[in-house]
């Protein structure tokens, strides 16, 4: 297929921007709204054709030079919004989460959306936490939200913070070139690109020998395997799909990873498995989570993300001598509290794709005497690690392994003695039609669902509002900087 010269229209789910030619439709990466742009085709789906940047004819002013050359087009993909500047980032992903709920939750999913908003959809930005970092959320409250930017305009822009969006992931995954050397993927491809740094990693990785003496990694990287690299709270951690490997590419007689959430105490977690990337994305989850399960409130209610006495700290646990019982201590040991939310308690809790329990800890502090935390995850890992990470935490708890579909919540729903609250953090592919009408005919009395994709989100919400429910509060956070990806929060109530 051939170049072709577009003017581009709003943007759409997936980093790119939506343009018509000839009664074509074009889905375009590495452009901006309102740009006129040469495209070069690299695939067609159906009736669309998707594109990438070749040449920028007429620049938007919300254009940059791109924080990482290997993210932009022709590049491997992993910073897809590099060339956007970052306030005009979060502006993006507001559009993009208000298009979604339009297009595919309809009308009254949009209506309530905004209805919730204050009639604004926002997407707020997120401090990195590093040292040095200019942090305009230490006057916010908690020192991690920096910025709202709303659907309605880019006003907020000019006031956004000096932060740069770079160095926050905790986690980074490559992998290893023929010459044995650190490499990703090109986007849409097989073509393997050596890397020789990744400034949206943490520093800890980003500044690590993995990047500054690579020679040192020759008997750990495998030409054509992987590795993960991990920031974690015992310094950087390699895994090769084998061990794990300390700074200076030594093994370590750890199994698993060890991260720290501030007010929320340390987990472990799989080296392989799932954890948020960003720095804070943890902390801020389990806050707003946390707040929307005890507060009478949404979750624009003002809560204080500050530590000091909260629900205090139940973990205690003595170890065995083995290696497994050392993990689990280090785990349980932790002087952090829980920041002071609301009162409420709950007899009922059913979390599902709960992980490795990083809301599992904290909500167990909010049942009532006697009330019961009930996890459902599919991955049998995640659900060992959350055992350990629970490991001490009082109070009834029934931690699954086991697939989130309807015959599981019917099962739950023939045990259950009262309405539960519902925490739910599914994949990028959503709960479904299925388990979302599922999860309606037990009446829980709140939903909080926790989404990483905005269109899944759209759907599974239609569901629930077809069933019933009312969005009360619904936030979207800028998690993964220079991205298309955003994490939200939304609370559902049965009306």
């Amino acid at each position: 297929m051939n170049e072709v010269s577009l003017q581009l229209l709003r943007p759409i789910h997936g980093g790119y921007c939506l343009a018509h030619r000839d009664g074509q439709t074009y889905m375009v990466r590495f452009g901006l709204p309102g740009e006129q742009v040469k495209a070069v085709p690299v695939a067609k789906k159906g009736k669309v054709i998707f594109a990438e940047v070749s040449e920028v004819l007429q620049a938007s002013e919300q254009r940059q030079v791109p924080v990482w050359s290997l993210g932009g087009s022709g590049g491997v993909g992993g910073a897809d919004l590099c060339h956007v500047k970052l306030p005009y980032q979060r502006i993006w992903k507001a559009q993009v989460l208000a298009d979604c709920l339009w297009r595919l939750g309809g009308e009254k999913v949009f209506a309530q959306a905004l209805d919730a908003c204050g009639g604004e959809l926002s997407c707020l930005g997120v401090s990195s936490g590093r040292a040095g970092a200019s942090d305009a959320g230490d006057k916010r409250g908690g020192g991690a939200v920096e910025t709202a930017t709303s659907v309605a305009g880019g006003e907020d822009a000019d006031n956004a913070s000096s932060e740069d969006g770079l160095a926050y992931r905790l986690r980074a995954d490559f992998e290893v070139s023929p010459a044995g050397r650190l490499a990703m993927t090109k986007f849409r491809g097989e073509e393997l690109v050596e890397i020789a740094s990744f400034p949206l990693a943490d520093p800890m990785i980003s500044y690590s020998s993995l990047f500054s003496d690579p020679d040192r990694w020759s008997e750990v990287f495998k030409p054509g395997g992987r590795i993960r690299a991990w920031a974690s709270a015992n310094g950087l951690r390699v895994w090769n799909g084998r061990a794990l490997f300390d700074e200076s590419a030594q093994p370590v007689a750890e199994r698993n990873v060890r991260l720290s959430v501030p007010g929320f105490g340390d987990y472990l977690v799989a080296p392989s498995g799932f954890w948020q990337a960003h720095r804070q994305a943890a902390r801020i989850l389990c806050e707003r989570v946390m707040a929307a399960a005890t507060s009478d409130f949404g979750l624009g209610s003002g809560v204080s993300t500050a530590q000091g006495e909260g629900l205090g700290n139940p973990f205690s646990g003595e170890g065995d001598g083995s290696a497994e019982a050392s993990e689990r201590s280090e785990a349980d040991a932790t002087s952090d509290f829980l920041p002071p939310f609301g009162n409420r308690k709950w007899e009922e809790i059913l979390e599902l794709y709960s992980g490795a329990g990083l809301f599992s800890r904290p909500l167990a502090k909010i049942l009532d005497r006697g009330g019961r935390l009930t996890t459902l995850e599919g991955s049998k890992p995640a659900v060992k690690m959350a055992r350990k990470n629970l490991s001490g935490v009082p109070g009834r708890l029934q931690i699954r392994a086991g697939r989130v579909d309807a015959r599981a919540l019917a099962d739950y729903g023939g045990k259950m003695k009262t309405p539960p609250l519902v925490v739910m953090d599914p994949p990028r592919s959503g709960a479904g039609q299925k388990v979302m009408a599922a999860l309606a005919r037990l009446q829980p009395e709140r939903i909080i669902y926790v989404a990483c994709d905005p269109a899944a989100l759209a759907r599974d919400l239609k569901v629930a509002v077809s069933h019933g429910y009312q969005i009360a509060s619904l936030q979207a956070y800028d998690l993964f900087p220079h991205t298309h990806h955003f994490e939200c929060v939304a609370l559902l109530s049965r009306v």
